[in-house]
């Protein structure tokens, strides 16, 4: 445990002061990019990076350009693939892309560090993130995984949370990204997300069961984000990407309409109507875009409270050291006036 700490730290203050030379070195002011011109409408043209290949679990994204939602909104979005080495964070920071997307937490650690990154929305309002286990694996609790052994990313702020909050202790390998120690040993256990791994499991007919991360008390946002300096230069544009990728949302997870799941097949022809099918059913089971609205959860919102609970649990891990202003990671300016709304009154 100490040591993945140390690695993550390094890591982390690698990537922070080539981030820093990066944005001094571009001014860090960045401005919205030329309209451009687009049946007869002007546009503003947007660059969203995401972070991974594209995928049932960005459907609202895709869905809010091939539905005309952004272009409505006088956007001209084009979505960036991301993967391996997509460095959401860094294109960001350095104004090469508007808007990208990960966990509040992580643009939590960045702004910690002065990179000028807030949340301005969420389009998970509870992450994927879990655990896998073979189904007669007797785990069943987070405090039965004490002694265990699980792989995952190396020094990710749930397996620190995991372990002090449940007052536990478990030994961390990296993680491989792939399904092949499961296979061969019952006993293992691994990082996972929900929306994922377990349909490849089933289609080897592997009886799996997941923990959700979300479960445990340890509950970031999947979160869009922007750089901070862009976003309060350019207040109108942040609001109308937000608004319409909130309505590509809501009607991507109701409707799974038919031409957005083409379009996806075709950027990542591993997306079968199949897998993509049982992304949005588990999403939809799990509540993950919209929440529990009996929880005062709503798709696309942001509650303060809730992420200063977040930047809480890093600091008493010790993986943020020094507090900051919220207004340095997150705004709810950006919301729509009914979301905007409830996220005033979380505040008071």
């Amino acid at each position: 445990m100490k040591s993945e700490s140390t690695y993550l730290s390094n890591l982390l203050k690698s990537l922070f002061l080539c981030l820093a030379v990066l944005l001094a070195a571009s001014g860090c002011k960045e401005k919205a990019t030329p309209s451009t011109q687009k049946n007869g409408q002007d546009l503003q043209k947007i660059i969203l990076q995401t972070d991974w290949y594209a995928q049932a679990e960005h459907g609202g994204f895709y869905n809010a350009l091939y539905k005309g939602y952004y272009e409505k909104a006088g956007l001209d979005v084009e979505i960036h693939q991301g993967g391996p080495n997509s460095l959401g964070p860094e294109r960001v920071a350095r104004g090469k892309a508007h808007f990208s997307i990960t966990r509040s937490v992580d643009i939590m650690l960045y702004a910690s560090q002065g990179i000028p990154l807030i949340i301005v929305t969420a389009y998970m309002q509870r992450d994927p993130q879990a655990l896998l286990l073979h189904a007669e694996n007797p785990v069943k609790t987070w405090k039965d995984l004490d002694g265990k052994t699980i792989m995952s990313t190396p020094g990710v702020s749930w397996t620190l949370y995991l372990q002090k909050h449940f007052d536990i202790e478990f030994k961390t390998i990296a993680l491989d990204y792939g399904l092949g120690r499961f296979l061969t040993d019952k006993d293992f256990i691994q990082q996972c997300f929900i929306t994922n791994e377990p349909y490849y499991l089933a289609e080897k007919s592997i009886a799996a069961k997941t923990m959700l991360i979300a479960d445990s008390g340890f509950s970031p946002y999947r979160a869009v984000y922007a750089n901070r300096n862009f976003a309060r230069e350019n207040p109108e544009v942040v609001s109308a990407f937000v608004a319409a990728t909130i309505e590509g949302w809501r009607d991507f997870i109701e409707n799974a309409p038919e031409e957005t799941l083409r379009k996806i097949s075709e950027l990542n022809p591993q997306m079968t109507r199949e897998f993509m099918n049982y992304s949005i059913n588990v999403m939809r089971e799990n509540h993950l875009v919209t929440g529990r609205p009996e929880e005062g959860d709503r798709l696309g919102l942001i509650l303060p409270r809730r992420l200063q609970n977040q930047f809480n649990d890093l600091l008493n891990l010790g993986v943020i050291k020094n507090p900051i202003p919220a207004s340095d990671y997150m705004s709810i300016d950006y919301l729509p006036e009914e979301l905007k709304t409830i996220a005033r009154q979380n505040q008071e």
